[in-house]
């Protein structure tokens, strides 16, 4: 018997998406570093909105569902989120558990990238300031610790800048967008929720967190290009193909015909030579 498969009509949407390679082709991950970039070219024109902005979250309260919700999503960039989310893929995605050395390395690097730039940055946070009085002047408090003289007395009210949360955030977004392609959008916004969680809590301004998610975005350019990191991880992945005797029992226009294929020679048996 030969085995021939039609052309796909239709075919059902595999539950944890396409292979990894194939996704990672898509997402063009020099868009990640565009998109860095841009992100912190963002910073300057940001700043001209930070006070405005800080004022009407200190004056304006978020509903108190709103605010839980928000203080949720925030658990997406702690450690014990970033957990759960790799125990997650561990658990529910088996066939993908090869890439949580690199969503694990996107998390706490971008962390630890934003943590160090943090220690080369004072500026203060907005709950440290009397937004009633503030100008735009006071959006612009940056000064720049190079010789690190401040660090033996760190003040976490003048390290705004950047958030380690929101770096954090947007790089295991980066790599769960490729990872988990069928989850995209909730991953995006649970980010944008850590990011609005960030500002209602009075810790950055807007500035603050378009510099981290540069960071997070950056960083996750070095996880994934071939020539860093990327080839690295690469690896230690193995390539998510089925075989192909397989794919074809598994597509459903899969069909058996009796017709014997020429290239196949089968074998002779004992009975049937000596007939002959």
């Amino acid at each position: 018997m030969s085995y021939k498969e039609d052309p796909p009509t239709g075919g059902g949407i595999p539950i944890f998406g396409k292979p990894i390679a194939e996704e990672v082709i898509k997402f063009r991950i020099t868009s990640l570093l565009w998109m860095a970039g841009i992100t912190i070219l963002m910073v300057p024109m940001a700043t001209l909105v930070d006070v405005p902005i800080s004022r009407w979250f200190f004056h304006e309260p978020l509903p108190t569902v709103v605010g839980q919700t928000l203080d949720l999503s925030s658990y997406y960039a702690h450690g014990t989120g970033v957990f759960l989310i790799l125990l997650g893929v561990i658990v529910l995605a088996p066939t993908r558990r090869w890439y949580v050395p690199r969503l694990a390395t996107l998390a706490m690097g971008g962390g630890a990238v934003a943590t160090l730039t943090k220690m080369f940055v004072m500026r203060p946070r907005p709950n440290s300031l009397n937004l009633d009085v503030a100008s735009y002047d006071y959006a612009w408090i940056w000064s720049f610790d190079w010789t690190l003289d401040h660090i033996a007395n760190f003040d976490a009210s003048t390290r705004a800048f950047p958030s380690a949360s929101l770096a954090t955030a947007a790089a295991l977004t980066a790599g769960l967008w490729v990872v988990l392609p069928t989850g995209r959008w909730m991953f995006v916004s649970i980010c944008i929720g850590t990011m609005l969680q960030r500002l209602a809590c009075g810790a950055h301004f807007v500035s603050d967190l378009f510099g981290s998610a540069s960071i997070g975005l950056a960083w996750a350019f070095v996880c994934f290009h071939p020539s860093l990191l990327g080839s690295l991880f690469d690896k230690m992945e193995p390539e998510r193909r089925p075989r192909r005797r397989r794919r074809a029992y598994s597509n459903p226009n899969f069909r058996v015909t009796n017709k014997p294929d020429p290239k196949i020679e089968l074998p002779i048996s004992e009975e049937d030579r000596f007939a002959a």
